[in-house]
């Protein structure tokens, strides 16, 4: 299972920048033990089919025990009963993509969404009964050419000690609660982008160090730039450990995939995997 998330990470990160190290870093990253941590096991990802009304968990087997994931979450809010319903294995017409148009062909574990539906080829988390016992799902709103305040921009380049040469935010949850992102200072090749939330303890950052490629840095084919606009938030949650939240990072082959859940100042991905969707 380890080895087949590795290799799906490393086809959608590229050989530099966020490469495959960090990939591994990423998912060992679970690891890191702390008080009030979200077991990753009990979190699984998905994607919708062309209805919205089914989902498959690309990254189960049939020795997974699918059917312990009764719950489901795809965008902030919008938490829904699923029911397993079969195990699939991958199509001879498959083409390895994980995509509602492939949905039929991939791998993976099939569920009824029991109310409802939700958004064609949506990524989703699939959770376990109790697997947030103790947080609260918080609202959120997206929004777009919004950026942090002066005063958090100082607050974080003090923090970090680098200059911050880009910036913009990618949502609210309330008054002073923000997640956004931010680019700092080239230092020679080594480059850093961060997802930062302000809090009311303070800033807490995802770190994203990268080497500078002008065709792709952070991601294939990126032209070394990276923007708030490709980041898009599943859920948000809070508990007496801090925030915890769904990350999803939209890239030309795919769509990276995190769990985030905070320990101080830090965001430790408690769960991480991709949905490969490169064009043809």
């Amino acid at each position: 299972m380890k080895k087949a998330l590795i290799a799906l990470l490393s086809s959608i990160f590229l050989v530099s920048g966020l490469c495959m190290d960090e990939a591994i870093a990423n998912t060992e990253a679970t690891k890191v033990s702390f008080a009030g941590k979200v077991n990753g096991d009990a979190v699984t990802f998905a994607y919708a089919d062309k209805t919205g009304k089914h989902l498959l968990a690309f990254d189960l087997n049939s020795s997974d025990r699918p059917k312990r994931f009764t719950k489901v979450i795809c965008s902030p809010g919008n938490v829904r009963s699923v029911k397993y319903v079969k195990y699939q294995k991958e199509g001879k017409h498959s083409n390895h993509r994980n995509a509602a148009s492939n949905i039929t062909q991939d791998a993976g574990a099939w569920f009824d969404v029991v109310n409802g539906k939700f958004k064609e080829n949506e990524s989703c988390l699939l959770i376990e009964k109790d697997a947030f016992q103790g947080h609260t799902f918080l609202p959120y709103k997206p929004v777009e050419q919004e950026e942090f305040s002066d005063e958090i921009i100082r607050r974080v380049t003090e923090f970090k000690k680098r200059k911050v040469i880009k910036q913009g935010l990618i949502g609210e949850i309330s008054p002073g609660v923000q997640i956004g992102l931010v680019e700092f200072e080239r230092k020679g090749k080594n480059v850093l982008a961060s997802i930062v939330m302000t809090t009311p303890n303070g800033l807490v950052f995802k770190d994203f160090p990268a080497t500078y490629d002008e065709v792709s840095t952070w991601r294939v084919d990126d032209q070394g730039e990276i923007d708030p606009q490709m980041f898009n938030i599943l859920f948000v949650t809070k508990s007496k450990t801090g925030y915890t939240l769904g990350l999803e990072w939209i890239g030309f082959e795919g769509n990276s995939l995190s769990v985030l859940q905070q320990n101080g100042n830090t965001f430790y991905s408690i769960n991480q995997s991709g949905r490969y969707m490169a064009p043809f």
